[in-house]
């Protein structure tokens, strides 16, 4: 999968690569919304140790979450035994929208 950097900025907003700054709103990522933002176009953003946080966009972010999807947490988290994901919709101030989801392992 393809993927670009982004940066995590002081105030926990995130800053990608053309300059687009987003925040985290209260909205879960659920598989039903997390398949409409992606056929909408919302990128991705998967942050898991060690890599960090990695931004996936359009063929490499349809990839991303092919393989987030089946292990997405929504609701209560169980105890951890593989990797899980738990993601939330960020937002930009002009409307572009990120899922970005939490890797546990």
């Amino acid at each position: 999968m393809e993927s670009r950097q982004l940066v995590e900025l002081p105030d926990g907003s995130l800053r990608a690569p053309d300059g687009v700054v987003y925040r985290r709103t209260p909205q879960r990522v659920t598989r039903r919304l997390g398949n409409d933002l992606r056929a909408a176009g919302a990128v991705v953003v998967t942050d898991v140790y060690p890599e960090g946080l990695t931004l996936y966009t359009d063929d490499a972010a349809d990839d991303a979450w092919s393989v987030i999807a089946p292990r997405l947490v929504v609701g209560r988290r169980p105890a951890v035994q593989d990797l899980q994901w738990v993601g939330h919709v960020w937002a930009s101030d002009d409307g572009h929208l990120l899922m970005r989801f939490a890797g546990e392992h």
